[in-house]
């Protein structure tokens, strides 16, 4: 039943575990849309008292280097139909099409159309292996409403979950 702990199987093992799919963005002067973003499944909350959630970076995103000079930086959680601009940020962006920010809603990009946009400042950014840990403080939410399917991700697959509303 056991075996080999290797990074292959880690992945591998990991892919079982469904998640949700966000894009986490900030705003960019030097880019095109104004914004530099990033897929990103591994988002969690932390705290209620202050409001606080965590992502991951790997140490060579491009993302990185913006995130680490930004004020602000948005958690988009995406909605079903949203996968090709989850697949735009995750590194396919032949795949994928560029979402529609909205630059004046918040101190940090809004992604049209997300179910909900979590506006954060950085609270720490900590180097992990061949990662960042990075605990937003939460500033500010938006929200469509009635919330839209979910998009989520499992087995390298996308999948819409309808949320209770």
């Amino acid at each position: 039943m056991s075996a080999v702990a290797t990074h292959t199987r880690f992945r591998t093992l990991m892919s079982r575990f469904v998640t949700g799919v966000t894009v986490i963005a900030v705003e960019s002067e030097g880019r095109p849309s104004g914004v530099a973003a990033m897929t990103a499944s591994a988002v969690c909350p932390v705290s209620l008292s202050p409001l606080l959630l965590l992502f991951c970076v790997r140490n060579e995103s491009s993302l990185l280097p913006h995130l680490k000079h930004s004020e602000a930086f948005s958690v988009n959680v995406l909605a079903s139909g949203q996968d090709a601009v989850s697949r735009y940020y995750g590194g396919q962006p032949q795949r994928g099409i560029e979402g529609t920010w909205d630059l004046h809603a918040a101190s940090a990009p809004v992604l049209d159309g997300a179910n909900a946009t979590f506006v954060c400042r950085i609270a720490n950014l900590q180097q992990l292996g061949d990662h960042h840990v990075v605990v937003g403080e939460v500033v500010d939410m938006h929200s469509i409403d009635p919330p839209a399917p979910a998009l989520v991700y499992a087995a390298g697959k996308y999948l819409d979950v309808a949320l209770a509303h």
